[in-house]
Order: structure tokens, then C-alpha cells, then sequence
């Protein structure tokens, strides 16, 4: 019965969350901003009076806000001169805001199901799969979001937000391997610990990045 239960929640992680997350990634327009916010404009940026943007971007005065807001209205990179390899190195860090959605999603989820195996075994099935999976994407997600900040502007905010992400990915990865290699840890308190700092500091990441598209005061009440 056991086992039963636990193909049953594994077919239903890989046939429902799954592909939300895949939905919920390619969705993310709010998370290309990062692009607009990150990259130097190759011409000159067309000068906009600030009665043509949000009222609310104007009230709140926040200047992260208003390149996001202005980002359509700049000139486009000039990527005629682009070697290949800058090219091929400038489209990968464009898949950042992607796939940086599957650990995201996949680190809390194997909290949830780590806490919910201790009180029924069969939940506990899935977690090594999930922390495996959010193990090997976390640290390619890390590195595309270097990619995709190669030519930034010196930013705190991104600072933060591009060490704390490498920090996520190094410990996402460490969990990947203690989870494969140690299968019977996937429900002891000191796993649950760990995804629970993980989840942490995805959440406060996920606020830097916010910060960086919408501005600092962006979760205001």
C-alpha cells in the first residue's frame, strides 16, 4: 500500500506541479525586467517625461521602478558586433528568470514533503527526487544569473543578490548529493533543517530580486 502511495504522489508531482512550474517560469514577464534593469544601453536612452509613466512609478519615486518601466522605451543593444561567444554567453544569461522558477519551487516543496513524511512514511518518497532536482538546478540557475549580469551596472542590491544566489546553489548542490548518497536522512531532523535554511534564503533572495525590478519599497503595505 505503501509504495503504492508513494507512485501515485510521484506521478502526480511529475504530471501537475511540474508542468505548473514550467507555465508559472515561462509567465514570468515581471522577472525579465532583470534583463532591462542589469544591461548598459549601447545609444543613447530616449528621454521620457515622467507624465507618460505610472502614477504610481512617478509617487513612489523609486529609480529601479522606472527603468523597469522604461525599459521598453531604450534603445536595443546593438548585438551586430557580438562575437558568437558573447552571443551564445548573452542568450544563456536571457533563461536565468526560467529556470531560476523549478528551485524555487522545488526546495520548499521538499520541506513540506520531508514534514509531512514523518507522520506518513509514504510521503517521504518523493523528497530525495525533489531535493536532487532543485540540487542540479539551483547552482545552473546561480551561474546563468552571472550570465545575465556580465555587464551590469555596480548595483548593492545585485550584490547581494548574485552571492546570495551562488551561496544557494553551493548548498542546493551539497543537499543534491547528501540526498543521493544518504537516501534514509530524507526525513531526519537535521535534512528538514537544512531545506528549511534553503527556504529561507530563497525567500529573502526572492526579495532582492523583486528590489531590483519594482524598487525596495515593492512589498509595502
Amino acid at each position: 500500500m505503501a509504495m503504492t502511495m508513494g507512485l501515485l504522489l510521484r506521478r502526480f508531482l511529475l504530471c501537475c506541479i511540474v508542468p505548473a512550474m514550467l507555465v508559472a517560469g515561462a509567465a514570468g514577464g515581471p522577472a525579465l525586467a532583470h534583463r532591462g534593469h542589469h544591461k548598459k544601453p549601447a545609444a543613447a536612452s530616449t528621454v521620457v517625461p515622467s507624465t507618460q509613466l505610472s502614477p504610481a512609478i512617478v509617487a513612489r519615486g523609486g529609480p529601479s521602478a522606472m527603468h523597469s518601466q522604461m525599459g521598453e522605451m531604450e534603445a536595443d543593444e546593438d548585438r551586430s558586433n557580438m562575437s558568437t561567444l558573447d552571443r551564445l554567453l548573452d542568450w544563456l544569461g536571457r533563461l536565468h528568470p526560467i529556470i531560476v522558477h523549478f528551485p524555487l519551487a522545488f526546495f520548499p516543496a521538499a520541506l513540506f514533503t520531508a514534514i509531512a513524511g514523518r507522520m506518513r512514511p509514504a510521503f517521504a518518497a518523493p523528497v530525495q527526487f525533489l531535493v536532487i532536482a532543485g540540487g542540479i538546478l539551483a547552482p545552473i540557475a546561480a551561474v546563468l544569473g552571472w550570465l545575465d549580469a556580465i555587464k551590469a551596472d555596480p548595483d548593492p542590491l545585485l550584490a547581494v543578490h548574485r552571492w546570495l544566489g551562488t551561496v544557494i546553489g553551493a548548498g542546493g548542490l551539497g543537499l543534491a548529493l547528501w540526498a543521493w548518497r544518504r537516501p534514509e536522512a530524507n526525513r531526519r531532523p537535521t535534512m528538514i533543517t537544512a531545506l528549511a535554511v534553503v527556504t529561507a534564503a530563497i525567500i529573502v533572495q526572492g526579495w532582492f530580486g523583486g528590489a531590483m525590478v519594482h524598487g525596495t519599497d515593492h512589498l509595502s503595505w
